[in-house]
C-alpha cells in the first residue's frame, strides 16, 4: 500500500479477475486511488475469480466491459450506468495489431513441426469443484489420442490450486507421446495467438479459447464449468467431462460441415479498437466521484 501511495497516481487501471489484481485493488482503495476496472460483469461459475470479479468491480469508479450484457451486470452490482461503458475485449485488440507467426515461423519459435491436424489445449483447475483435475485431464488426453494424425501443442496452467497435478500430468503424457505433442509453462502473447491462428482446433477451459478464437474462425471444444455462464459466439462447442461427450465435440468441430460455418462466425466481444476506446473515454473524463454512491435500480431515477 505504501508503495502505491509514493506514486501518487491519479488512478488505476486494471484487468480482470485474479486474487494478485484483487489484493492491489484493496490497497489502491483504501489509499483512496479511483480503480478503472476492464472486463468486469462477466461470469465464470466454476471458478473462484468470478468472485474476485465482483469485488473489484464494487471498489472500482469506472468500468470498461466486454459485452453489452457485462454492462447491464455491472450495472445491477449498483454502478452508476454513466460510469460503465462498453468497449469490447482488450484481448482482441493484439489481434488486431500484432503481425503474427506464419506457419513456419511459428514452428521455428516452438521448435515443432506440426501435422495433418493440430490441437491447442489449455487446461486450467476448476477451483469451485472436487478436486478431480488428474482424471478430468486424462479424459480429454484419452479422446484426443483416439482421432489420427494429431499434433497437440499445450499451454500449462495458472497457479491455482491443484495445478502442480495437472502440470504434472502433462509432463507425463508430453514424455510418453514426444513425438506427437509438446508443452509450454507460457507460449506468451505472439506464439499464443500465432497458435490459434495456426492450429485446426482449440480445446480446454480457457477464457481466450471463448473471446479470443471467433476473431480467428477456429472451433473452441469447452469443457467443464470453469467458463459456464460466459457469452460464447456460435464457434464455441461446450461439453461436459464425459470422454464420449468430449470426443464427439472434437468430431464435430473437425468436421467439413462445421468448419464450413466457421467462416461466417462473428466475435461478440467487439472489433479489437477497446483500448482507442478506453483512452477516448478517460480523455474526456469528467471528476470521479469518490467515495461513490450505490445505484438502486428500482428507485434511482
Amino acid at each position: 500500500m505504501d508503495q502505491i501511495k509514493s506514486k501518487n497516481p491519479d488512478f488505476l487501471i486494471v484487468l480482470g479477475d485474479r486474487s494478485e489484481i484483487f489484493g492491489v485493488c484493496v490497497a489502491a482503495y483504501i489509499s483512496r486511488i479511483p480503480i478503472f476496472h476492464i472486463s468486469g460483469g462477466e461470469v465464470t461459475k466454476g471458478a473462484y475469480d468470478e468472485a474476485f470479479r465482483h469485488c473489484i468491480t464494487k471498489m472500482s469508479s469506472l468500468h470498461f466491459t466486454s459485452t453489452e450484457k457485462h454492462r447491464s451486470r455491472v450495472i445491477q452490482l449498483g454502478e452508476k450506468p454513466n460510469t460503465v461503458f462498453n468497449v469490447g475485449a482488450i484481448g482482441l485488440d493484439s489481434i488486431k495489431n500484432l503481425k503474427l507467426l506464419s506457419k513456419k515461423e511459428f514452428e521455428d519459435s516452438i521448435n515443432f513441426k506440426l501435422g495433418k491436424l493440430n490441437f491447442l489445449l489449455t487446461y486450467h483447475p476448476q477451483t469451485l469443484e472436487n478436486d478431480n483435475e488428474v482424471e478430468n485431464l486424462r479424459k480429454i488426453f484419452n479422446s484426443i489420442d483416439k482421432i489420427k494424425d494429431v499434433k497437440l501443442i499445450i499451454t500449462k496452467p495458472n497457479f491455482d490450486k491443484s495445478s502442480n497435478k495437472i502440470i504434472s500430468e502433462i509432463d507425463k503424457y508430453v514424455k510418453n507421446n514426444y513425438k506427437n505433442s509438446i508443452a509450454f509453462r507460457s507460449l506468451g502473447q505472439l506464439r499464443y495467438l500465432s497458435a490459434i491462428k495456426n492450429v485446426d482446433l482449440v480445446i480446454g477451459n480457457s477464457s481466450s479459447g471463448i473471446i479470443e478464437t471467433p476473431s480467428f474462425k477456429r472451433a473452441t471444444i469447452n469443457i467443464g464449468s470453469r467458463q459456464s455462464g460466459r457469452e460464447c459466439s456460435s464457434n464455441i462447442i461446450n461439453v461436459r467431462f464425459s470422454e464420449k461427450e468430449i470426443l464427439n465435440g472434437i468430431k464435430l468441430g473437425i468436421s467439413p460441415s462445421f468448419r464450413k460455418k466457421l467462416s461466417s462466425v462473428e466475435s461478440i466481444y467487439g472489433d479489437g479498437k477497446t483500448s482507442k476506446k478506453i483512452i477516448k473515454i478517460i480523455n474526456n473524463l469528467k471528476p470521479i466521484d469518490f467515495p461513490k454512491n450505490f445505484y438502486d435500480l428500482n428507485f434511482n431515477s
